[in-house]
């Protein structure tokens, strides 16, 4: 419930309406049942009583609210104010101070109206005037100073004057000087529509050349033909405003932050000429409340590891930083671009162990001299790798808000931004191979050949200055606060992350460094099939795939879609997706996918796209071929049918008999193959000539042949094999 006192002004909404009605509350009974209340925007108005009731239930409704009144003509203070206006405040306030103090009586009509008789008997002072001072006085917030003269008010202070015939200002140094003209309110709306077109705009042109294309913009009395060009005819200079006239009305009514939009853009003004009220580290409660992420390409040309007169060109450089304490809590330095990759990397160096990370490069430290190996509570990057549903793992696994940044807005990660203008004047710019200047003049030796550090070499550099930065900058610009200020607290990043560690508690999540690495990777979906887990053309295998026979089921019954992440960098290895993000399980590429090994995946894509690109281009010959062996076939066919149904027409054997004897038959024709068939490798032997088909071959009597020949006993197996074969003849 809302709290009334006295001297609480009021605002009074109508529903439905933009009127209001403000009203200031003189006076409170005990009971708080009644109140008396005037007008604060009448110059008429006499004090009212209300019930209580009804500001309460106005309240309630939202009809009415408190609002803040002040009043510029009242001072506060006596001091400063010229004496002979407190002699007439002074002689105002005892012409009602008898009225007035007798509240709640001077509230009420007949008593004020015979008080008012009797100041008029003493003061000599009309109604009206005793009646303005009260007014003024209650209206004032019962204020002695309220019943100061204003004689600011005399006058016109701020308003235009209205032009007449004489010229205003200051006279002409010269007689024969152009006088000028008045400046009235239609000319004034041509000089705005001059600015607003020519100079407020993208050429940022100048003041000066703005008013000249004004002037032939609006004040031409027409045009001269100078052969193809129209110029504009203008009047003479005592007609024409001048360059000073011009100027003086931009700068009075010029919207300083429009006119900047105007000429630099609205990102451009926001960047560089908005407010800065504002600090980064008010946004943090403690290390870990929240890091900013960045990434650069760094000043500086680096040479091949592996052949040292290669330049393989500028690194990129990631960083990862504390908001609240300044503490540096990842890098990454390497040559993948601004990207996901870039920015996966980099968080996965925030979760790692510092020494261990130090160590591969031959740095030895002690854990305390890089201490972080956290997640942040809210991480804040740009509009680039964080966008999108590659960090929807980071925000649901892992329990981190990520925050983008407005396109071109550097300002909102302004500590990671100042941290590579650092980076680069404490080390970068004394390295072999270093931009000095963005633009070369002529004949100045090429920079880039002055390179001489390899990746690795400039990336212990980069660990050097975070570790100087970490434990020895001294940032005397930084904030502290009066808990720190009390503590006599280095405004040093390890010195106030170790401070916000003990009193703050920050915010920092700790997870182990494969599960972080797990959830940062890309994410896909495999299939489960008899020939393996297919991930993208390509097929891995698991033990958990063996032990639960998933590829045995997946061949007696149907595939099945299983969760998967992996490193677009490499092929060798997926991972399933286990528990929600907090297990996985390793999936390599099977043997017979060898042609994969050791690529990317963007590179095993492309060449499936080109082998199924080459696969439809083939479509077309591939149809072509099989016609063509279509006709070929049809042709033999229709060759050997009309052969053969020759031969059935001029033969006497019956159906019956051409199947029967079909076994001795194929027993002749192998042995005419044979002939054909066998090799000889002697020049001299020539084939033997088969005969021509239309000659049958008279029966040969075999029964001399049988009986010469020997013939072994027949036993069990031979039978059933010869009585398979009189079946099939028969068939």
């Amino acid at each position: 419930m809302q709290t009334l006192f006295e001297n609480m002004v009021v605002e009074w909404r109508l529903p439905d309406t933009e009127e209001r009605y403000i009203e200031r509350i003189l006076w409170i009974s005990p009971s708080r049942d009644l109140l008396f209340s005037i007008a604060m925007q009448d110059d008429k108005a006499f004090p009212v009583m209300k019930t209580f009731t009804e500001y309460t239930i106005g309240f309630e409704s939202n009809i009415c609210r408190q609002i803040e009144w002040i009043n510029d003509s009242i001072p506060l203070l006596d001091s400063g104010i010229d004496s002979e206006h407190l002699s007439l405040r002074d002689k105002s306030w005892d012409a009602i101070k008898e009225i007035v103090v007798d509240e709640p009586a001077c509230f009420d009509k007949r008593f004020r109206g015979a008080r008012i008789r009797e100041a008029q008997e003493r003061t000599g002072l009309h109604k009206s005037t005793l009646y303005r001072y009260l007014r003024r006085y209650w209206q004032g917030g019962k204020m002695k100073n309220a019943l100061l003269p204003h004689f600011n008010n005399c006058g016109s202070y701020g308003n235009d004057r209205k032009p007449k015939e004489i010229k205003r200002g200051r006279p002409r140094k010269f007689e024969d000087a152009p006088v000028g003209i008045n400046i009235d309110e239609e000319t004034k709306q041509l000089l705005r529509s001059g600015i607003r077109l020519f100079y407020n705009n993208k050429d940022k042109a100048p003041l000066k050349h703005a008013y000249q294309k004004t002037l032939e913009k609006f004040f031409a009395s027409g045009f001269r033909q100078n052969e193809n060009a129209l110029v504009p005819i203008l009047p003479p200079p005592e007609k024409l405003p001048t360059f000073g006239q011009y100027k003086y009305w931009f700068k009075k009514e010029m919207d300083l932050e429009n006119s900047l939009k105007s000429r630099h853009g609205k990102k451009r003004f926001a960047l560089e000429y908005r407010p800065i009220l504002g600090s980064s580290t008010f946004e943090s409660f403690g290390p870990g409340s929240r890091f900013q992420i960045d990434a650069t390409v760094a000043d500086v040309y680096l040479v091949s590891e592996y052949r040292r007169e290669w330049i393989i060109g500028r690194p990129i450089i990631y960083i990862v930083i504390d908001v609240f304490s300044r503490y540096i809590a990842g890098i990454y330095i390497g040559l993948e671009g601004p990207s996901w990759i870039g920015a996966m990397m980099a968080l996965a160096n925030t979760t790692s162990d510092k020494v261990q990370f130090c160590a591969q490069y031959g740095i030895a430290i002690e854990p305390e001299e890089w201490v972080s190996s956290h997640l942040p509570q809210k991480l804040t990057a740009d509009r680039g790798e964080l966008e999108g549903n590659k960090p929807s793992h980071l925000i649901d696994v892992l329990g981190v808000d990520v925050e983008n940044a407005p396109p071109y807005r550097a300002d909102w990660k302004g500590i990671v931004e100042q941290q590579f203008r650092l980076t680069n004047l404490r080390s970068i710019r004394f390295i072999p191979g270093a931009i000095k200047e963005r633009f070369r003049e002529r004949g100045e030796r090429d920079y880039r050949l002055d390179a001489k550090l390899t990746l690795r070499e400039f990336t212990k550099i980069m660990i050097q200055n975070v570790l100087y930065h970490n434990n020895h900058h001294h940032m005397l610009w930084y904030d502290r606060n009066e808990f720190m200020v009390a503590e006599d607290v280095t405004p040093i990043p390890r010195e106030l992350w170790r401070w916000g560690i003990i009193n703050r508690n920050g915010r920092l999540k700790k997870q182990p460094e494969h599960i972080v690495k797990l959830n940062l990777m890309l994410q896909g979906e495999a299939t489960v099939t008899s020939a393996g887990i297919q991930f993208k053309g390509m097929h891995y295998g698991c033990d958990l795939a063996m032990r639960e026979q998933w590829f045995v089921k997946a061949r007696a019954g149907k595939t099945w879609r299983v969760k998967v992440c992996y490193d677009p960098r490499s092929t060798n290895e997926i991972y399933l997706w286990l528990d929600n993000g907090h297990q996985f399980e390793t999936c390599t590429l099977l043997e017979r996918e060898e042609r994969y090994q050791n690529k990317r995946f963007e590179e095993v894509e492309d060449l499936l796209e080109i082998e199924r690109y080459q696969g439809r281009h083939q479509e077309t010959s591939n149809m072509y071929s099989k016609v063509e062996l279509d006709a070929q076939r049809e042709a033999i066919v229709k060759e050997a049918t009309q052969k053969t149904n020759e031969a059935i027409k001029h033969s006497e054997e019956s159906n019956s008999q051409r199947v029967k004897g079909s076994r001795q038959r194929r027993t002749n024709e192998k042995l005419l193959n044979r002939e054909q068939e066998a090799f000889q490798l002697s020049e001299k032997a020539q084939p033997t000539e088969r005969p021509s088909d239309n000659v049958v071959p008279l029966k040969r009597d075999n029964h001399n042949e049988m009986k010469q020949s020997y013939i072994p006993p027949a036993d069990k197996l031979s039978k059933i094999k010869a009585f398979l074969n009189e079946e099939g003849d028969d068939e």
